[in-house]
């Protein structure tokens, strides 16, 4: 999905920069209020550069973009916004590379405990902590897309959610991450060893990399490092969650998860989509029709002035 929009914006003259750190939001304060003329961003090199712009699209978690990206005196939603707020679960990841196969398991296997409020208390209760045991999901996409993994063998992802707690710790490459975050992951091996005929799995294991947390929080700036934004509640749904417009800067929009109309991917298409909606001033409440036309390689092409 990723490539394909990426193919979309280099046929439309978009130029993409990857491995740079977005540093600051530009911004002018000659009117009423403040409006976009830029980002300032750090390259691979450490070259800073000032793209301008007259509008700016952070698809960035909206706690780091608003808090950090921005002067107070520019934030529609500051600290003391977030503080009111409930964060979804984080997640300890661990990513399988496994000799032989592992038929118990289908391509999406959850494994669910059997005290489900004790599980959830732990998440999001009084006293967080990591759930013991813990549900978790397992997907095993190599029971469906045999290019994952060499003839014979598995690749098996697991997700365990966690309390949004950066303190859980870093995974790392074959079990070198932080204690709390191997042992979760450790749990749900040893769960899906118990399945019959699967025997001992930790010992098929040949590769294994682990994320927690902190790794969410320093390589994706998530808010309090949880995995998926602010939590789904009832205050924190549809159009109360976060705004795609800023209402304190002209010309900044926000995509992503953390904003309209929530997490997962269809969901984030859709915020990107409101944002459009947003630029051309369009108010209808269905899809937006698809472009015209076609270059050679296949990419959308938007009409001029879009």
């Amino acid at each position: 999905m990723i490539e394909r929009i990426a193919a979309i914006a280099v046929g439309a003259g978009v130029e993409i920069v990857t491995g740079a750190r977005v540093e600051a939001i530009e911004l002018s304060w000659d009117g009423p209020r403040p409006a976009v003329r830029g980002a300032r961003f750090r390259t691979s090199d450490g070259r800073e550069v000032v793209a301008p712009a007259h509008r700016v699209v952070s698809a960035a978690d909206l706690h780091h973009t608003e808090t950090q990206l921005l002067p107070v005196a520019a934030q529609t939603y500051p600290e003391s916004w977030w503080r009111r707020r409930t964060s979804g679960p984080g997640a300890v990841l661990a990513m399988l590379g496994i000799r032989g196969r592992v038929p118990e398991l289908a391509h999406h296997t959850l494994f669910f405990t059997e005290d489900w409020r004790t599980n959830f208390d732990a998440i999001f209760g009084s006293d967080p902590r990591v759930p013991d045991p813990a549900s978790f999901y397992a997907c095993m996409p190599s029971a469906t897309d045999a290019t994952v993994a060499p003839p014979g063998d598995t690749n098996l992802f697991l997700l365990v959610p966690v309390p949004a707690d950066p303190s859980i710790g870093r995974g790392g490459e074959g079990g070198s991450g932080d204690r709390l975050v191997e042992e979760t992951a450790d749990a749900a091996i040893r769960r899906i060893s118990r399945l019959p005929g699967v025997g001992d799995l930790s010992e098929r294991i040949v590769v294994r990399r682990t994320v927690g947390p902190a790794d969410f929080e320093e390589g994706l700036n998530s808010w309090r490092g949880g995995a998926l934004g602010p939590a789904h509640t009832l205050r924190q749904s549809a159009f109360l969650r976060g705004s795609n417009r800023s209402r304190r800067v002209e010309g900044l929009y926000y995509a992503g998860g953390s904003t309209t109309p929530g997490i997962g991917l269809p969901m984030c298409l859709i915020s990107a989509e409101n944002v459009l909606k947003r630029v051309r001033g369009d108010r209808s409440t269905g899809p937006i029709a698809e472009p015209d036309g076609a270059d050679a390689a296949g990419a959308r092409q938007w009409p001029a002035g879009r």
